[in-house]
C-alpha cells in the first residue's frame, strides 16, 4: 500500500539527490500554473520516478461558481500529469469575487448538498475521473446545520460517484474543538469510497477568550492522531496515506522517515501501491 510526502518548494532540490523511498508525492497545483517555469519542470522530472496526486486548495467546491483559473489548471495539469488522486476540499473560498485564501466552513444543509454535488459532477466530468473530496477542519460550526457532517459527505458519494479524502488530523482536532467523537465518523462514513488518507501535525492555540486546536501542518504526526490511525487501519484496512507538512520543515529524510511509520502499520508490502 502507498505512502507519500507532499512535494513542497524548501525540498525541490533534495527530492534529487536523497530519492526517499516514498510512492508518490502530493503538489498543489495553484502552484505549478505556469508549466513553462523551472518549477514545473522539476515537477515533470520528478514524475518520471514517482506518482503524483494533485490536491487543490482554492477551487471552491461550496462557492456560488467554482473559481475558472482553478479548474482550468486542474484540467491542465490533470493532463499532463496523469496523477493518481486528483482531490479538493468541501469548503467555499470566495464570495462577490473577493478571495479569502482559507479554507472556510459550510453549513451542512441540503442547499449546500446540491450546490456541491453540482460542482463535483461538473469537475468529474470535466476530469473524466472521479474527484477526491477532504472534509476540512473547521473551527466553527452554523447554527442552520440539518444534516451532520457524515450523512452529507455520503449522500455525496451516493449522488456524484466521488471518493473521500479522510484527513484523520482534521477528524482528531474537529472532536477536540467541538465536542466530537472521531470513531463515530470512521464507523458512520462510507468507508469503501475512502481512496486516500491525511496525516498531518496540529497544535493547541491560546486566544484572549478560550483555547482552540489548529491544523497547523508544522510538526510531526501527535500519538493521538497515530492512534486514530491505527483505529481506521482497524475499520477499513491499508489506505494511501500522505503525510502534510507546510511549515517548520525538517530535512525530506525525516519526513521520509516518518511517513514510514504509516508503512510499517499498514505491513504491506511496497509494491501492492495503488490497489
Amino acid at each position: 500500500m502507498a505512502v507519500g510526502i507532499g512535494l513542497r518548494t524548501a525540498h525541490h532540490q533534495a527530492w534529487k539527490a536523497l530519492r526517499p523511498r516514498v510512492d508518490f508525492f502530493e503538489i498543489h497545483p495553484e502552484n505549478y500554473r505556469d508549466t513553462g517555469s523551472a518549477a514545473y519542470a522539476d515537477v515533470e522530472l520528478l514524475r518520471r520516478d514517482y506518482a503524483v496526486s494533485l490536491h487543490g486548495v482554492s477551487l471552491g467546491l461550496g462557492n456560488a461558481e467554482l473559481d475558472s483559473r482553478a479548474l482550468s489548471t486542474l484540467r491542465e495539469l490533470t493532463a499532463r500529469l496523469d496523477p493518481v488522486f486528483v482531490s479538493e476540499h468541501l469548503c467555499w473560498t470566495a464570495f462577490g469575487g473577493r478571495h479569502f485564501n482559507h479554507l472556510l466552513p459550510m453549513p451542512f444543509t441540503s442547499e449546500t448538498e446540491d450546490r456541491l454535488a453540482s460542482h463535483i459532477l461538473q469537475v468529474q466530468d470535466m476530469l473524466r475521473r472521479p474527484l477526491l473530496v477532504e472534509p476540512i477542519a473547521a473551527y466553527m460550526r452554523h447554527r442552520e446545520d440539518d444534516l451532520d457532517e457524515v450523512e452529507l459527505i455520503n449522500n455525496l458519494v451516493e449522488r456524484t460517484g466521488c471518493g473521500i479524502l479522510l484527513d484523520l488530523t482534521n477528524l482528531h482536532v474537529n472532536a477536540l474543538n467541538h465536542g466530537e467523537y472521531p470513531r463515530d465518523f470512521l464507523e458512520r462514513i462510507n468507508a469503501s469510497s475512502v481512496r486516500e488518507v491525511h496525516i498531518a501535525g496540529c497544535h493547541l492555540n491560546s486566544f484572549p477568550d478560550g483555547e482552540m486546536w489548529i491544523d497547523s501542518h508544522d510538526s510531526p504526526v501527535p500519538d493521538s492522531v497515530w492512534e486514530l490511525y491505527g483505529e481506521m487501519l482497524s475499520r477499513m484496512g491499508p489506505r494511501p496515506t500522505l503525510l502534510e507538512r507546510d511549515a517548520s520543515f525538517p530535512p525530506l529524510e525525516e519526513l521520509a522517515a516518518e511517513i514510514s511509520g504509516a508503512q510499517r502499520r499498514m505491513n504491506l508490502e511496497a509494491d501492492d501501491v495503488f490497489t
